[in-house]
């Protein structure tokens, strides 16, 4: 456990040099203060989850790729595994800090948008686990691509279809059951609950049931890839 937290905080302080903090808490500002000035209109809760479950997504999938490349370009990753550092320290730490960041900035749209009118343990999860599915495959991605243009060239996609494809359902778009069993719906599910004042609870219990699932199934997949293409390369 100690040489675990002496990786994070390593993570926020390697995150924090490279203004990746900063970058991301200036964003969340300004889309506070939009929240802040229109949070009367009607469809701010559609806008509010559209824009919580991107903007987290991004932090995660697109900030754990940089970090990677980065520590990969400098010689960081082949110092690190000739140590004795477990490669689920290595991976764990850095989606952690990755995701505590993603859902602050989540959390401080919702209170200026919402107020206190939100559940905070159903908002606070589907965050988390949204930032987590993304930082995995983020991890993912990186374990094929070593180069920056060639690394967000991929995130475009993969954002597009496995963070947005579900919005599609929400917006009344289609009506495609299959998308409930997508990975980022359990997510959506209890984000959206969070704030409605007749929850459906049904919805909520596949949240929690869909997160512990698609979570720990993705994860050990990314691992093993990622010990494959990488630590082991």
């Amino acid at each position: 456990m100690k040489a675990f937290l002496s990786h994070l905080k390593w993570q926020f302080l390697l995150l924090a040099k490279n203004n990746i903090i900063t970058i991301s808490f200036i964003v969340t500002f300004f889309y506070g203060l939009i929240f802040f000035f229109f949070k009367d209109i009607e469809a701010i809760d559609k806008v509010l989850t559209l824009l919580i479950l991107n903007d987290p997504a991004i932090i995660g999938l697109v900030f754990i790729g940089i970090i990677i490349i980065l520590e990969r370009n400098q010689g960081v990753l082949n110092a690190l595994f000739v140590s004795p550092i477990n490669p689920h320290t290595y991976l764990i730490s850095r989606v952690l800090a990755l995701s505590i960041i993603g859902w602050l900035c989540a959390l401080a749209m919702a209170y200026s948008a919402l107020g206190q009118d939100f559940h905070f343990i159903h908002f606070s999860v589907g965050v988390f686990s949204i930032c987590v599915l993304c930082c995995l495959a983020g991890i993912y991605i990186v374990s094929f691509q070593s180069e920056f243009m060639k690394f967000l060239l991929w995130t475009i996609p993969v954002l597009l279809i496995f963070v947005n494809i579900p919005m599609l359902k929400y917006f009344d778009i289609v009506n495609w059951k299959l998308l409930d069993f997508s990975p980022v719906m359990g997510s959506l599910f209890l984000i959206d609950n969070s704030y409605q004042v007749n929850p459906n609870f049904s919805e909520i219990k596949w949240g929690y049931l869909s997160i512990l699932i698609w979570t720990l199934l993705i994860y050990f997949f990314v691992f093993k890839t990622f010990c494959k293409q990488v630590i082991k390369s």
